[in-house]
């Protein structure tokens, strides 16, 4: 049996399982609360609240995002005779801009014509650019300290909108043209699996309301296309706030999506071996000579960028909510407040604090994060 068709037999069978052990609760009389839902002026889509308290809490964790106010470094130099490819600095838009810089970094590597090439790191960007290289039919080495679900990427709330990747004061336009065409093709990359439940990507309405209505109008990343039934509006708005933009978007479960794209990585033939990189002299001495730099916030001390600093941010993770079926983003006086569902969980954030590279949470910014959505629950029933 191929490993795919025995992946995919075993999840059915647990699947089974898990429906027959609910189904056993269910003959031993436990009923669910009906959740409350209401068409209101500040609840016109009839949307259930978050059940946002302390005592729903999985788990508060801290990821450390690599970013450089100058955008993500996508280039290649000649380091003695091994040629590095850099695919790394995306900030808060990893996953989202994976499948468009790493198809760049392939590229990129391919033009070497090598029989095998090294990535180093096995976050989003080390395990998308591995595949297609794999696919490409190249023999392929995935180097890296940490494995899932020990990454960066493991951590990332991960709706599809890139952004928290550069300041716009410091990037030229050829950069803001360059990074339009790449965020349209890792847009594309992700459709394939949309709505496959192994994958972990599905729809999602998306809401960003805001105090005021932008005076000029908005182009989202990669083009106002790419967000099915976009609407704004200052009438019928979430939370009942002063202006709404709302969009079908695309939600990314790094808890099932990461494991997938490294089954897939797997079966194209990659190889995943541990190994800590602690100068550049180690990477020169790999046998492949064709190498792709994927180490995120590492290559701050690997390769000596100094633009390169941790953007810190903590989720909390609540029990889940099956009948969640919206996402938003409210602007603070203080940063961010979040909302994704996912099967596993509701994700809440968020903070963005530059230069902070502990990854111990803070639980009494948890505590605030979670009163600022149970205020906005309490809205929505208002």
């Amino acid at each position: 049996m191929q490993r795919r068709q025995f992946i995919r037999q075993s999840t059915k069978i647990g699947l089974a399982a898990a429906g027959a052990s609910a189904g056993l609760v269910g003959c031993a009389g436990s009923i669910q609360e009906k959740p409350y839902a209401n068409i209101s002026k500040n609840n016109p889509y009839g949307y259930f609240p978050v059940k946002a308290s302390m005592d729903r809490v999985i788990n508060t964790v801290v990821g450390l995002r690599p970013f450089r106010t100058t955008g993500y470094r996508l280039e290649a130099e000649q380091l003695g005779d091994t040629f590095i490819v850099h695919n790394y600095g995306h900030g808060g838009g990893g996953i989202s801009l994976s499948w468009g810089t790493s198809r760049q970094a392939a590229d990129m590597a391919l033009q070497q014509n090598p029989k095998s090439v090294a990535v180093l790191g096995a976050g989003v960007m080390g395990l998308t650019t591995a595949l297609i290289l794999a696919r490409k039919g190249i023999s392929v080495t995935v180097y890296s300290e940490k494995f899932l679900p020990n990454t960066t990427s493991n951590i990332a709330a991960a709706l599809w909108l890139p952004t928290s990747y550069y300041d716009k004061s410091e990037v030229s336009d050829a950069f803001l043209a360059a990074d339009k065409s790449i965020s349209r093709e890792a847009f594309k990359g992700f459709l394939p699996f949309t709505n496959r439940p192994d994958y972990g990507v599905y729809w999602n309405r998306y809401h960003l309301v805001l105090q005021n209505k932008p005076e000029q109008p908005v182009q989202l990343p990669g083009g106002n296309d790419l967000y099915p039934e976009l609407k704004e509006t200052t009438t019928d708005t979430l939370f009942g706030m002063p202006f709404d933009r709302s969009c079908q978007g695309l939600i990314i479960d790094p808890n099932f999506y990461l494991e997938e794209i490294k089954n897939d990585a797997l079966i194209a033939g990659v190889k995943f071996v541990p190994k800590k990189f602690d100068s550049q002299t180690d990477i020169l001495e790999l046998a492949e000579k064709t190498v792709v730099n994927c180490t995120g916030l590492g290559a701050k001390t690997l390769f000596n960028d100094e633009k390169l600093m941790p953007l810190q941010g903590q989720l909390t993770h609540l029990l889940p909510q099956p009948e969640i079926n919206y996402s938003y983003v409210v602007p603070t006086d203080t940063g961010f407040l979040y909302m994704f569902p996912r099967k596993g969980a509701i994700v809440l954030g968020g903070t963005t604090i530059r230069g902070a590279y502990s990854t111990v949470p803070d639980m009494e910014l948890a505590k605030q994060m979670i009163a600022g959505h149970k205020n906005l629950a309490e809205r929505l029933v208002s």
